[in-house]
């Protein structure tokens, strides 16, 4: 057998078990560092530069990287300014002095807080009286709060219809917040003209905590 034949023989052994085996540079990717590799590979009609590919694929990984680290960044500005707007509200609620005050609170700085268009409270029962809330049937709204939750983002369409009668077809998204008082609850309901202001995988831990103050707060009144 020539040298020529023998090396083509050798070189076909090597390229039969590489395809066989296709996870040896895997197993032993040090030996990458030792092989040559061509600066072009031409493939039917087109040419690879691989040098280009490399750097190519570095670059995009870069840039996948960096858009990843800003947006868990601005995730992590945006959850700082919710906890002092938290915050903000949930002094004033803490000082309000009369009950008046409080739902006064509710309805218009919740709005702000969550900078919604339009915001519409009710209450399950005829016991309180204010200008601006509504009642609203216990088992209606009880249907919006399965499981003991206290917040609704589900964006069930009816509920647009029933909380939002005044603006319907203004509302794009909603979310809706249960707070209990005695045997009852306050429902308010919380509308925005942007659809993709609510949806229902948001994080609601800062809200429940606001819900929290508010009942506390509220309790304080029966106390008096």
């Amino acid at each position: 057998m020539s040298k020529q034949n023998h090396r083509n023989s050798d070189e076909e052994i090597i390229i039969q078990y590489l395809k066989k085996n296709k996870n040896f540079f895997l197993n032993y990717p040090e030996l990458l560092n030792d092989l040559n590799f061509p600066s072009q590979i031409k493939s039917s009609s087109k040419i690879i530069d691989l040098n280009v590919y490399r750097s190519q694929k570095i670059k995009n990984e870069y840039e996948q990287l960096k858009n990843q680290m800003s947006k868990i960044l601005k995730a992590g500005n945006s959850h700082v300014n919710s906890q002092k707007r938290i915050l903000k509200t949930s002094l004033k609620v803490l000082n309000t002095k009369s009950l008046t005050k409080l739902i006064d609170v509710i309805i218009n700085d919740l709005g702000s807080l969550l900078a919604c268009d339009i915001v519409n409270c009710f209450f399950t029962s005829n016991k309180l009286t204010h200008n601006s809330l509504s009642q609203i049937d216990n088992k209606i709204a009880s249907s919006y709060f399965r499981n003991n939750s206290q917040v609704n983002l589900n964006q069930n369409p009816k509920g647009i219809l029933i909380f939002f009668p005044n603006k319907s077809k203004n509302i794009k998204s909603y979310i809706l917040l249960k707070i209990n008082y005695i045997l009852d609850s306050f429902i308010v309901a919380l509308g925005s003209k942007n659809s993709g202001k609510f949806s229902v995988d948001q994080q609601v831990d800062l809200i429940n905590y606001l819900i929290n103050i508010i009942e506390n707060k509220l309790k304080d009144f029966l106390i008096k």
